[in-house]
């Protein structure tokens, strides 16, 4: 049995949070699913991208001119504490053979009474049907997001190149929640929209010198990558390109971090199938457009 899809049936799979511990806006959901179509396209693994952050995070948007994501969070909920792995599969929108995604919820807990037991129960689902789970949660430490940093087996924290968040993450007592998350040992600190004139290098060693940090990445926010988000919402087909040619210096700088995540999670980079890749996703993009 192909070991790209026996892998992790029968045991549980890896849950990769990403995170911002202070601030909206650092690009939390740009890079949830910048990680999510680059561990799938490198593994082959089944992974899955779920937007479990507010209403405001519109991350199934970036890709809406390759495929709609046809289902959200709302469409499980109506399963209560009887939700299954079978109901998770069902309304993951398929992206590609091995990459799914789930859309946010468009209200909040106070209209929906959501109970926390419910995050318990579908993420536990969640990973009984795939290898790998990225997920997009709020911003700080809050009931809402507080049993997801506790189960997952690495944390992306990500910040933008503003010392003045950093130093009040170290410095303020009300952050000292966040803070224990952000030096985790099972944290990767994520330095995100640097400059394109920026020596990368230098940043990254400058905060790592001054926090004491040891599992931190540089990634150069660039027009391109806004583009593709934002304008022409074509977001996997632009990791996907670029992750074949790699001229773009964001999605190269992102394959170090994804290369470095599957280390952390005890998993190993392979060679997808391309041919197989390219048949579904154009079958999907036809679906899509009809």
């Amino acid at each position: 049995m192909n070991k790209k899809t026996s892998f992790l049936r029968g045991e549980r799979g890896k849950l990769i949070c990403v995170w911002s511990p202070v601030l909206h806006g650092e690009g939390c959901s740009t890079l949830a699913c910048s990680i999510g179509f680059s561990i799938q396209q490198m593994t082959g693994r089944k992974v899955l991208i779920v937007n479990k952050s507010n209403s405001t995070s519109n991350m199934e948007k970036y890709l809406e001119k390759d495929i709609e994501i046809k289902y959200s969070m709302d469409n499980l909920k109506i399963f209560n504490m009887g939700i299954r792995t079978e109901h998770i599969l069902t309304y993951a929108t398929q992206v590609n053979t091995d990459l799914y995604m789930i859309a946010g919820s468009r209200f909040n807990r106070d209209i929906t009474k959501e109970n926390y037991e419910f995050d318990r129960i579908f993420m536990d689902k969640c990973l009984e049907g795939f290898d790998i789970v990225i997920a997009d949660i709020d911003t700080g430490v809050r009931s809402e997001n507080s049993f997801f940093l506790d189960s997952a087996d690495c944390i992306l924290a990500v910040l933008t190149p503003n010392e003045i968040t950093i130093q009040e993450l170290f410095n303020n007592p009300a952050l000292k929640s966040a803070l224990k998350y952000f030096t985790d040992e099972r944290t990767v600190n994520v330095i995100n929209k640097l400059h394109g004139d920026w020596n990368s290098s230098r940043v990254i060693d400058r905060y790592n010198s001054s926090y004491s940090l040891t599992k931190t990445f540089g990634l150069n926010y660039d027009g391109d990558v806004l583009n593709a988000c934002c304008s022409n919402r074509n977001y996997y087909s632009f990791v996907i390109k670029e992750m074949k040619c790699r001229r773009n210096l964001y999605v190269s700088q992102l394959i170090g971090v994804c290369e470095f995540l599957l280390k952390e999670i005890s998993m190993e980079a392979d060679e997808p199938d391309r041919a197989g890749y390219g048949r579904v996703f154009k079958k999907l993009i036809r679906s899509a457009l009809y």
